[in-house]
Order: structure tokens, then C-alpha cells, then sequence
């Protein structure tokens, strides 16, 4: 498998911007046998010229979505930009599916159509799903992850929730030359394939105890031991009563929950990030960006931008580590990053520090591509072939291919 990357900085006019991305896709050398797309484009994009441009100009299916900021092969992390990463091989395949409008009811029954016919296209399981997932309240984004890994005998799921640097700005995902808010797209990928991956989170501690959830559903904490979850923030010694008047997001981003899941059976010991998204003084409860389920043990964290720099060194130094160390039959040379729309935030007037780290320890033998994102979909181990996928907030995710 190769990768080529193709970037424009073009967003008045779309049919533009996607001519200037095909004369350096052909630029870059023919395709192979099989091939498929992944872009993620700023906001400001006219993003329904922009996905029918996508479909009629490219002789592959393409997928993907409205984004904060990128990363790109070269010029690190950019906005105002969109950019396209082409995934193509002689000895692989790919296989895009796009759901039907998604709702809590029929969410199961449209993956499994989704990812049935991709098994068919590709003829097997598949070694990677990549998730295109939309950015709603309808359906929190661990329902999307937990459901395509049960579907699919729990192979990896890589991927990000779509994210947007305007407040009221289209957060999009494209599919099949449309883009939509209620729809989910998958890209399975099979073949000579062997995703390697890492997963950074790594956060100061605000306070080292640690309490069990005693009543959560889905996204939303009520109690945590015998208090309500905002008396219980309280008890940690966070000044509750101020964050609630800003109620800003900035403000919980600073200062996450650090969640051991009590999930499944393939529980791998690994904690993920929630980042508080509301807090109700009506009764104490607390809604995450990304769900929790009971038995659940939380601690408070705190991240700083010496955080952000020394968990970005960990991420790209852990991938580069795995390749080293693979001894297989395969040549590397793809990374895809996804990191959180917080940390971009909270770097305030150094935000292009995490593509600057990258790319003065990316080897040239590797393309870079991917983007920032209001929630990040890495898995954090995998045991005897079953991933064990998670959805993380506030961490940097690496997929090497």
C-alpha cells in the first residue's frame, strides 16, 4: 500500500479546489489496483459543490469531514485548507458504505448493512475500519464504536468525530458526494494490510483520588458513590459553582476526567479522557463528550500545554518504535493523526506545536495526513486479534500503515 496526500488552501471556490487537488494526485504517480479517498476540509468549504465535485472528478469513493485544523505531509498543521489522502494498492482493498439518516432505533441495523457490504466488496472481515461518524446529540459516539466492533468480531476501529473552528459553523461528514449531519460512512480495509497504532492521553493530575460511578447513562454521570456528580467534582476540589456561570467549554477542557471503563470483557486496564461538555444544577449531573457507564472510576485531571507537547512526543515516538520493532513482511507509509479539537484550543497561540513535533520526527519514507477532531476513535490494545476500540477525548491517536 501507498498513500498520496494532496492539499489546497483553496476554499472561495470549490470545483477549483478539487481540480488543484486531482493535478497533484496525478502528479504523484498512477493508482493501484484498488484505491480509495479520506479529506478533511475547513468549514468555510461551499461543501456541497465541494462533495460533488469530489465524486465526479475522482474514479474512487471518497469520505470524510468538516475539521478545525489539519495535518498534511510537509506543512504540519494547517487550517483554511483541505486535504486529501488516497490510499491505493495492488494487494489490498477498499470498500466505503454510507448509512441511511441514523437514529437510536435503527442505529445497529444500518451498521450492519453498512459493513456487510463491504465485507462483500472486499471478500473478507477486513484488518481496519476506518468510521466516518456524524457530529449530533442523537447518538453518543461510543454507540457508533461498540456497536461496528461487535458487528465486526472487534477488529480496529480508527477514526474522529467531525469538528468544526466556527461556533455556529456546519460540522459535515461527506459521503457519496453529499454532505450530511445525520449520516455515518465506513471504509473498510483488507488485504496485506497491518494497521500498527498509539494512543496519548497523558494528562497532570488535578487530584490522585479516585471515585467509583455509581448511576450513568450513556454520556451523562448522575452519581458518583453516594453524591450527585457536581457535589462529587466539589469534593475533588474543583470550584464547581464558577465553572457552571462561565459555562464555557475552555473551562472544562482544562480540567477532564481521567475514566477507567468498567465496559466489557476486553477491558485493557488503559484510562480514556472525558471532557465535561455541560454541568445541571438541577440535579448535579454532569453530560461528557463521550459516554461512561457505571462502576466507572474517575479522577481529575488538569492539561497544559506542556502536556499536549510531551504526549505528542510520546504518540509519534511509540508508532515509530512499533514500525521498528514489526518484523513482518510490510513497508510503512502512512501515518494518520487525530487529535483533539481541546488540545488545539488549549495551545491558544502555538497551535501548530503538535505538527511541527510530528514532522521533525517523521521519516521521509512516511506521508502525514489527518486532522483535529471533537473526539478521537483509536483502539488501545489488541488481544489474540480482537481490538479492544475506544473512544478517547483530549488524546492524540496514531494509525501507521
Amino acid at each position: 500500500m501507498r498513500s498520496i496526500i494532496a492539499v489546497t488552501y483553496e476554499m472561495d471556490d470549490a470545483e477549483k479546489a478539487v481540480r488543484d487537488l486531482l493535478k497533484q494526485v496525478e502528479d504523484k504517480g498512477p493508482l493501484g489496483k484498488s484505491s480509495c479517498g479520506l479529506v478533511y476540509c475547513d468549514v468555510e468549504m461551499d461543501h456541497e459543490a465541494f462533495a460533488a465535485a469530489l465524486k465526479e472528478n475522482f474514479p474512487f469513493e471518497v469520505t470524510g469531514c468538516t475539521s478545525i485544523a489539519n495535518f498534511v505531509t510537509e506543512q504540519g498543521a494547517q487550517i483554511l485548507s483541505a486535504v486529501l489522502v488516497i490510499l491505493t494498492a495492488d494487494d489490498a482493498k477498499f470498500s466505503i458504505a454510507v448509512t441511511d439518516t441514523l437514529t437510536a432505533e435503527n442505529l445497529r441495523r444500518e451498521l450492519e448493512t453498512a459493513y456487510t457490504k463491504t465485507v462483500s466488496d472486499v471478500g473478507e472481515r477486513g484488518r481496519l475500519l476506518f468510521l466516518v461518524p456524524p457530529f449530533n446529540d442523537a447518538i453518543p459516539l461510543d454507540e457508533y464504536v461498540d456497536t461496528l466492533s461487535d458487528i465486526s468480531g472487534d477488529i480496529p476501529i480508527f477514526g474522529g468525530l467531525p469538528s468544526s473552528n466556527i461556533a455556529d459553523g456546519d460540522i459535515l461528514m461527506y459521503a457519496g458526494g453529499r454532505p450530511y449531519t445525520d449520516r455515518a460512512a465506513i471504509i473498510l480495509v483488507g488485504g496485506n494490510v497491518q494497521p500498527l497504532f498509539s494512543v496519548q492521553n497523558v494528562l497532570s493530575a488535578f487530584s490522585e483520588q479516585k471515585r467509583t460511578v455509581t448511576k450513568a447513562r450513556d454520556n451523562i454521570v448522575y452519581t458518583v458513590e453516594d453524591m450527585t456528580f457536581m457535589d462529587s467534582l466539589k469534593s475533588f476540589g474543583l470550584a464547581v459553582d464558577d465553572l457552571v456561570e462561565q459555562g464555557d467549554l475552555a473551562v472544562y477542557v482544562s480540567t477532564p476526567l481521567k475514566v477507567y471503563l468498567n465496559k466489557n470483557n476486553y477491558n485493557d486496564g488503559i484510562p480514556v479522557v472525558r471532557t465535561i461538555k455541560k454541568l445541571n444544577p438541577e440535579d448535579g449531573s454532569g453530560v461528557l463528550f463521550g459516554s461512561i457507564s457505571d462502576q466507572s472510576t474517575i479522577s481529575i485531571a488538569t492539561m497544559k500545554r506542556q502536556d499536549i507537547q510531551d504526549s505528542c512526543k510520546l504518540a509519534i515516538k511509540e508508532i515509530l518504535a512499533k514500525i521498528d520493532e514489526s518484523r513482518a513482511d510490510y513497508t510503512y507509509t502512512t501515518l494518520i493523526c487525530v487529535s483533539c479539537g481541546g488540545r488545539y484550543m488549549v495551545m491558544a497561540d502555538d497551535k501548530e506545536v503538535e505538527g511541527d513535533i510530528i514532522l521533525e520526527n517523521l521519516p521521509k519514507s512516511l506521508t502525514l495526513s489527518g486532522f483535529y477532531a471533537y473526539g478521537e476513535i483509536c483502539p488501545t490494545a489488541i488481544h489474540d486479534g480482537k481490538a479492544v476500540n475506544r473512544v478517547h477525548n483530549e488524546s492524540i491517536v496514531m494509525c501507521a500503515l
